[in-house]
């Protein structure tokens, strides 16, 4: 067993009903990246226009674009420390505390742009999803960022039946392998290699056996604004051999109801979910509140192991959030949900496939593809990993974009008049950025990380 899985007792009480385990680890990544030269140099001339219109008039209301460097490298380094409490079997506490030192070569690196993203413009700024939180920010610098986060800090208590948590912990629901589309507080983007940590949210769960193979989980998500407030139920069961579960939740102005299945065909492993989302408006506003959005989101999936050693994955999804025109695809990469964490991608329908080889005990080499099937575009994510000792993980890999280029001739031909009269040209220009495609406009990466643990 890999270190990674292990935890390190470090205190068992005379009658051994009280331990203490603690889990370490340190992960040095250094990545680099290559952007796609049409989305530079159609935002640099973008930037040029509008920096124009600013000093001609200077009152005008106009968006602010930053700037991409056609090449970029940074280096991050994690430690991370957790552990856990148990008190005569009954009581639990649980803690984790991480930090974060990134320097990179350009200012537009140090918030996660780049790697792995879809598209360098997508947001990465985690959920709000917590009741008290602090700034992670501890030193700011042009190209250095160093930041830390108590994501661990939560009590549980074994009741006669069932158990209670409260304060910040890790919920995951959810079945699919790249999306999650039922889980909005803690999931994995698609394009994630790493996923060995999930970050807590401030939570109070009751869960609770319903039967010899099901159970319930109610949740209240507390948020400072009472609009904001969150509850969330779900009930698993198992029938057959197929674990089956539905869920119904109001998180932040959304309220989603998910239904999720795994199980086995034959020598096939089947899994799906999908989520119906409500988007609610006037929310903390005073006024009647009613419903503005709806989708489905939903995935499908099945996994295959035709020999030893290997492991063989594909699966659809189907994102009705999404646009079904390129155009469009740069502002939802910048609405609430996707800077949220909460939804991936910007179009419709996707593809995911994985194919895994154990070639030694001690070495996996991985390849993931996922494809948006409208534009179409794909990112490839060749991976291997290599346990140099039991302690000591060594992963490196790549992401290679296919699909349409962006446009630059499209921002290129944005003049002053167009800017200050507002045209149709100025309009298209901000709107859609040049896509063409959603994964042909991501960026050309390499990265390498080391991992130890103690």
């Amino acid at each position: 067993m890999s270190a990674a899985a292990q935890s390190r007792e470090v205190w068992t009480s005379a009658d051994g009903e009280s331990t203490l385990e603690v889990r370490a680890f340190y992960k040095a990544l250094t990545s680099a990246v290559r952007f796609q030269p049409g989305l530079v140099k159609g935002i640099e001339a973008l930037r040029q226009v509008l920096d124009e219109a600013r000093r001609a008039q200077p009152g005008i209301p106009l968006p602010d674009v930053g700037t991409l460097p056609q090449n970029g490298a940074a280096w991050t380094n994690t430690a991370r420390a957790w552990g856990r409490l148990l008190l005569k079997k009954r009581v639990e506490i649980s803690a984790g505390w991480q930090v974060d030192a990134t320097l990179a070569s350009d200012r537009s690196l140090i918030g996660g742009t780049g790697l792995g993203g879809a598209v360098p413009i997508a947001g990465s700024q985690a959920a709000s999803r917590r009741l008290v939180d602090f700034d992670h920010v501890i030193v700011r610098r042009d190209r250095f960022l160093l930041q830390h986060n108590f994501d661990l800090l939560a009590v549980k208590i074994t009741l006669p039946k069932g158990e209670i948590v409260a304060g910040r912990q890790v919920l995951s629901w959810g079945t699919g392998r790249f999306w999650n589309p039922t889980d909005l507080l803690s999931p994995f983007a698609p394009t994630d290699v790493d996923r060995e940590v999930r970050h807590g949210i401030d939570a109070v769960r009751y869960s609770a056996p319903l039967g010899k193979t099901s159970f319930v989980d109610l949740m209240y998500l507390p948020q400072k604004q009472g609009w904001a407030q969150g509850v969330a139920a779900r009930v698993q069961a198992n029938a057959r051999g197929v674990d089956l579960s539905v869920s119904a939740a109001k998180y932040v102005s959304d309220v989603v109801f998910g239904a999720e299945m795994a199980g086995d065909a034959g020598p096939l492993g089947v899994h799906a979910e999908a989520a119906y989302t409500l988007g609610l408006i006037n929310l903390g506003t005073g006024k009647p509140v009613a419903v503005g959005e709806r989708f489905v989101r939903g995935v499908a999936g099945v996994d295959w192991r035709p020999a030893e050693g290997w492991m063989l994955g594909a699966e659809y999804y189907f994102n009705g959030f999404g646009v079904a025109d390129a155009a469009g695809y740069a502002g939802k990469l910048q609405s609430d949900r996707v800077v949220r964490g909460e939804v991936f991608g910007a179009g419709r329908h996707y593809t995911g496939f994985s194919v895994s080889r154990k070639a030694t005990p001690l070495l996996t080499l991985q390849a993931l593809v996922i494809t948006n099937l409208q534009d179409p575009s794909a990112l490839v994510i060749p991976v291997g990993e290599y346990w140099a000792k039991q302690n000591v993980i060594v992963r490196a890999g790549g992401y290679a974009p296919l699909g349409s280029r962006p446009d630059a001739a499209l921002l290129q031909r944005v003049t002053l008049s167009d800017v200050v009269g507002g045209t149709g040209a100025f309009l298209s220009a901000i709107s859609s950025l040049g896509l063409r495609s959603e994964y042909g406009a991501s960026p050309w990466g390499a990265f390498l990380q080391v991992g130890v643990y103690f």
